[in-house]
């Protein structure tokens, strides 16, 4: 008889899976409140007003690089209003909040024109905190104590939202406009990370990466980070990005004084073969990151 299977964080953690630069592309948030059921895929199994689900997938289809979330608060009595966030991580961080009657008026929001020419360029962090069970159960089990840990501050504007990728680094957060994801993240970790944010900066120990940047990009700035100890949230920027030989890669890093780092990354696979999430029929190899050279000119 074989052992019984773990959830995927727990195996995860067995392995010691690094999850930096593990974060999906994504420039343009479509968060949508809808306390609802969401189900396995929200877009097509929540019970959303057909004219709603209509609306996002004409936005998805627009805007490039965007995808849709939906958030909901716990233990809390039904707002009589719905909360919509339209947040960009790129070019320019921002957002833009709505208040609409019920969910059924969320298809008559400008949702492409406020993404593609946004008229405020607020930057209040938002955070969320995936809890969606239905997707994969360490979203659930890890993502609830994270998200009630959050919720003591009352500094933070915390809602549980649906699947953001890498359910084997649950519990994972995502602060918006910026797009910095974290995972895996305990809920000893909720004070310092919620200080991190208070202060616009990286909560380094469980970044997962920024969801502007491609993955090599992603992990450039870690490596970068993990080496100075520079924690501020918009000290670098990428400037360079070019492919070497034997699958390396070349990254330029800029500070906002000038500075410039060099640096050398390369692709490898560090475990051939593993279920990814609790439901995975197959198993996949796990591709990481290493750092290979890292130079500074000042």
């Amino acid at each position: 008889m074989s052992p019984p299977r773990l959830f995927c964080s727990d195996a995860a953690r067995l392995r010691g899976d690094d999850s930096t630069a593990t974060t999906a592309r994504t420039d343009v948030w479509f968060v949508v409140e809808f306390p609802g059921t969401w189900g396995r895929t929200p877009l097509f199994d929540a019970a959303l007003p057909p004219a709603v689900r209509t609306a996002l997938q004409d936005a998805l289809a627009a805007v490039p690089r965007s995808r849709v979330l939906f958030i909901r608060r716990r233990l809390e009595p039904a707002a009589e209003n719905r909360r919509v966030y339209i947040a960009r991580s790129a070019p320019r961080p921002s957002i833009t909040s709505f208040d609409v009657p019920s969910i059924e008026d969320v298809a008559n929001l400008p949702l492409i024109a406020e993404a593609l020419h946004p008229s405020s360029f607020l930057l209040h962090p938002l955070m969320l905190v995936c809890t969606h069970g239905q997707r994969d159960s360490c979203c659930g089990r890890r993502g609830y104590p994270l998200y009630d840990a959050l919720c003591k501050r009352e500094d933070l504007d915390v809602w549980q939202c649906s699947h953001v990728g890498g359910d084997r680094f649950a519990a994972n957060a995502v602060v918006l406009p910026w797009g910095l994801y974290y995972g895996p993240v305990e809920p000893r970790d909720a004070a310092p990370l919620a200080d991190a944010v208070g202060r616009d900066e990286i909560f380094l120990p469980a970044y997962r990466g920024r969801s502007s940047l491609p993955r090599v990009g992603q992990a450039a700035e870690t490596f970068v980070r993990r080496e100075t100890g520079l924690a501020a949230r918009d000290a670098l920027r990428m400037t360079l990005r070019e492919p070497l030989a034997e699958g390396r890669t070349h990254v330029q890093l800029r500070e906002t004084d000038g500075t410039l780092h060099d640096v050398t990354i390369e692709q490898y696979v560090a475990v051939e073969s593993a279920l990814l999430t609790c439901t995975a029929a197959s198993a996949d190899a796990i591709p990481q990151f290493r750092l290979i050279q890292h130079s500074i000119t000042r």
